[in-house]
């Protein structure tokens, strides 16, 4: 899946957009999932490759994720030496229980955090919601923030 959202170019391989199909909250008692984006830059198109699915330190309910970042740290480290420094991270994703996913409050306080007080190796974080019926894109850089609605594809 290609994307164009304001000066960015973004492409989804098929392995996340996968991981965000299999994670949809389509039951009742569903509990939110989630993650870290994974990546490379390619001639200033962002590819994003790979999600990390939740892992057993992670903590959710059915309307909240809460993310370990000591696991993230584990995995994102061991995708950059992996890929010999080209895999980098990009930001989160997680999954809401609503058809189109809106963030909240705490998502876009996060998103900030996690652009401000981490060293990141890019100009922007991703974030990427999955609801019932598509996905929320959001790319936050250092000017503001572009969005995007995808409805699912069936």
């Amino acid at each position: 899946m290609e994307l164009k959202i304001n000066k960015y170019s973004i492409v989804i391989h098929r392995g996340p957009l996968d991981i965000l199909e299999r994670f949809t909250q389509n039951g009742a008692k569903a509990h939110e999932a989630g993650g870290i984006i994974v990546g490379k830059i390619i001639n200033e198109q962002i590819n994003i490759i790979k999600l990390s699915v939740p892992s057993r330190m992670d903590k959710s309910s059915r309307m909240s994720f809460d993310r370990n970042k000591d696991s993230a740290q584990i995995i994102l480290d061991y995708e950059f030496h992996n890929s010999n420094g080209q895999f980098t991270y990009l930001g989160e994703w997680h999954t809401h229980p609503e058809p189109f996913p809106t963030p909240s409050n705490t998502d876009l306080q996060m998103l900030k955090q996690q652009f401000k007080n981490n060293r990141i190796m890019t100009d922007f974080i991703i974030l990427l919601i999955k609801g019932t019926k598509g996905i929320y894109l959001r790319v936050l850089d250092k000017y503001g923030f572009h969005e995007l609605r995808i409805p699912n594809k069936n």
